[in-house]
């Protein structure tokens, strides 16, 4: 069953695709170079696509270790994150063990991890990906292999390339030529990638 964080990705990511279906709307027999607001489109298509990626990445990881926290799995990749939390919440501890309601407790711990994770956890590039498949006990490789099988040739780079892109459009304000059907490129990609990374999440909250 797919995690929670691939379900509001999945709808991030139609979110991103409907930036091109209005252009392609707008462009359709429209004369001459199109005006400097169509333009912004593909580009914005492909900073909101990377966005939901690095949400993804963020929510899922912190989905699965709220799960092995729950069902007392303890990996040492889960302790590495829990010892960093505390250090940015030192008072957690104490306060999960003074919250009566177990519901209560797994509930505020979901949040500050969750938190830890949005904040504190880059979730940017290929390095990315493979941090948080590595946190979910998986084999960053046969994610990208995965990726190589259904067609993509060198999807890391690709990604890599895609996250300097939305870098350079969000921190730089550069305005980098983005043709539409490139962009549906780089969501078709995405798409793949967390659809690949989904499966190791499912297989470790399962265990």
């Amino acid at each position: 069953m797919p995690t929670a964080a691939k379900a509001a990705f999945d709808r991030n990511i139609q979110r991103a695709s409907y930036f091109l279906d209005v252009h392609a709307t707008v462009q359709a027999g429209a004369a001459g170079a199109p005006t400097l607001a169509r333009r912004e489109l593909p580009r914005g298509a492909v900073v909101f696509a990377i966005g939901a990626l690095d949400a993804y990445l963020s929510d899922a990881s912190a989905e699965v270790l709220i799960a092995q926290c729950e069902g007392g799995v303890m990996t040492g990749k889960t302790r590495i994150v829990m010892r960093d939390v505390s250090k940015v919440l030192p008072g957690l501890a104490l306060e999960l063990a003074v919250v009566p309601d177990a519901k209560e407790r797994l509930d505020r711990l979901r949040l500050a991890l969750t938190d830890h994770f949005q904040t504190n956890v880059s979730a940017h590039g290929p390095k990315a990906v493979a941090d948080a498949v590595e946190r979910m006990g998986g084999v960053p490789r046969i994610i990208w292999d995965g990726l190589v099988a259904l067609g993509f040739s060198d999807p890391a780079k690709e990604l890599d390339t895609w996250t300097d892109l939305r870098h350079r459009i969000v921190h730089r304000g550069e305005k980098p030529r983005v043709w539409r059907e490139h962009a549906r490129e780089c969501i078709r990609l995405l798409e793949a990638l967390a659809a690949e990374v989904d499966q190791v999440a499912e297989a470790a909250i399962v265990e």
